[in-house]
């Protein structure tokens, strides 16, 4: 229990930097501890909403946060959420791991191109809004990273980035835990162990917000890029490792190959068409 509670503060304080939950990278660890797979997902959500609530709180109190920019994102993943928790039991769970490694490259993709707003282009943030609740219900967790890539096209300040991306973490963490407590009630996790998670998460949510405040934007941006690429990482060794038939592992890996080559060409434009520095 003391350990898990450890591990919870410490990933809780780095994520909340980023404005993003820790279910992503605290869910196999917990696995890895004893407790079943939905179990771990309730109690990774549970830690997400303590941690997010605070930092969400902490970031409008330093006016971060715009809400109605934050409702074009949430209110359509809010409504996708339960589509995705309902379909997470009808597909191979690699080509969840394959869309969510894809998203993770295209965010890596924005965050570490010229980080100017693109516009204001209304459908594609209702869109981005709509797949992170679809993957947000798939996957068990906030799926933080697609508001990363809409929150991205809004501001340029890598600060307000993580601020409203957590004010909308928070909010799809929070119906995503309601969607699977309401599907799966009868998950044993023990009222003190859940209350010890939460009150790390919420304790792990003023520390990072507290950095976060504190530290220069470039900072934020690049504990956003180390984080963003932890969890490729860790998503691409799940798909090489998935024990899965052999026509879907090749086209899974394919795909997420694929997938990198077009991060590399499209960085690879972007760095050809930056001018030259003046002799």
């Amino acid at each position: 229990m003391f350990g898990m509670v450890i591990l919870t503060y410490i990933l809780a304080s780095v994520f909340a930097i980023a404005g993003m939950g820790a279910a992503g990278v605290l869910i196999p660890n917990y696995i890895a501890m004893g407790l079943g797979v939905h179990a771990a997902m309730l109690l990774g959500l549970t830690q997400n909403t303590a941690e997010l609530t605070v930092a969400t709180a902490m970031n409008w109190k330093k006016g971060l946060i715009e809400w109605r920019k934050v409702a074009r994102v949430l209110v359509p993943a809010a409504l996708f959420v339960p589509l995705g928790a309902y379909v997470n039991v009808h597909i191979p769970r690699v080509l969840v791991l394959v869309v969510f490694a894809l998203f993770l490259l295209f965010a890596l993709y924005r965050m570490l191109s010229s980080g100017m707003a693109e516009g204001d282009d209304g459908w594609k943030i209702y869109a981005l809004g709509a797949v992170e609740g679809f993957t947000a219900g798939l996957i068990g967790m906030d799926a933080a990273p697609i508001a990363l890539i809409a929150f991205s096209y809004l501001f340029r300040n890598p600060k307000k980035v993580s601020a409203n991306t957590a004010a909308t973490a928070l909010g799809v963490s929070g119906v995503t835990l309601l969607t699977y407590v309401l599907l799966l009630p009868k998950i044993p996790i023990a009222i003190e162990t859940l209350a010890a998670v939460g009150t790390a998460g919420f304790l792990g949510g003023i520390t990072g917000s507290l950095l976060m405040h504190r530290i220069k934007p470039l900072y934020v941006r690049y504990t956003m890029l180390a984080i963003l690429s932890l969890a490729l990482v860790e998503i691409v060794m799940k798909i090489f490792e998935a024990n899965v038939p052999e026509t879907l592992h090749v086209l899974s890996v394919e795909a997420v190959v694929g997938g990198f080559l077009a991060f590399l060409y499209g960085m690879g434009r972007r760095m050809a068409r930056r001018p030259s520095p003046a002799p």
